[in-house]
């Protein structure tokens, strides 16, 4: 599923494909998909885990999947620009396309949440070095990051209507922008496809500045 682009393709993106030009070239929107779909609904879905600034003037989501390698490549990357950009915010947004070790991956880390440790959970299991075949090596990395285990059990099981609403509607809402694989990204208004550098994302957030900027003289 992984969809990856080289430098001068994730350019091209930057500048040619905001979200409401990919949804009207859908035409249909896909069986279940939300209709009318606008990067407000996507940036702050009040369910979707959030890292970064509390302010921003820039928000990204990002839709991954913890078997990705270009998610797990991709993440160290993203660190480095939260932690160089303080009016950035990332919203996860889980959507596990690798199977159901990945779904069970998403489902844990997503339960994480009601004990305030999703980011330490997202970050563990961002960290593996390579792909996980198993529910139990999922387990083995998020006991090892100090999450209360028995609490994320008992938390997925009270809290699974919710978690698998928030699942689906991530995957709704990748299959109307027309997302292909993972990693894929909206920058405030427009998509970008693959894994990404540091200087991709800064560009891609200089680029979303660019065009807020703009938006407010009216051009």
């Amino acid at each position: 599923m992984q969809n990856v682009q080289s430098s001068e393709r994730r350019r091209f993106l930057l500048g040619a494909a905001t979200l409401a030009a990919t949804v009207a070239l859908l035409g249909v929107a896909p069986s279940g998909a939300e209709e009318g779909l606008t990067p407000e609904q996507v940036l702050n879905d009040p369910d979707a885990p959030a890292v970064g600034a509390k302010s921003p003037d820039i928000t990204i989501a990002e839709f991954m999947d913890y078997n990705c390698p270009y998610c797990r490549k991709s993440h160290p990357e993203l660190l480095k620009l939260l932690k160089s950009d303080g009016k950035v915010r990332v919203v996860y947004k889980d959507w596990p396309v690798f199977g159901p070790v990945s779904e069970y991956a998403a489902r844990m880390a997503i339960a994480a949440k009601y004990q305030d440790r999703y980011a330490a959970a997202h970050d563990a299991l961002m960290s593996a070095p390579k792909r996980y075949q198993r529910n139990e090596e999922v387990r083995a990395v998020l006991t090892k990051a100090g999450i209360d285990m028995a609490r994320l059990d008992r938390d997925a099981t009270v809290h699974k209507a919710d978690i698998d609403r928030l699942i689906a509607r991530n995957g709704q809402q990748a299959e109307t922008i027309g997302f292909q694989g993972t990693p894929s990204w909206l920058v405030e208004s427009f998509v970008v496809f693959g894994g990404l550098t540091y200087n991709d994302m800064k560009e891609a957030v200089a680029e979303a500045r660019r065009r807020k900027k703009d938006a407010a003289k009216g051009k």
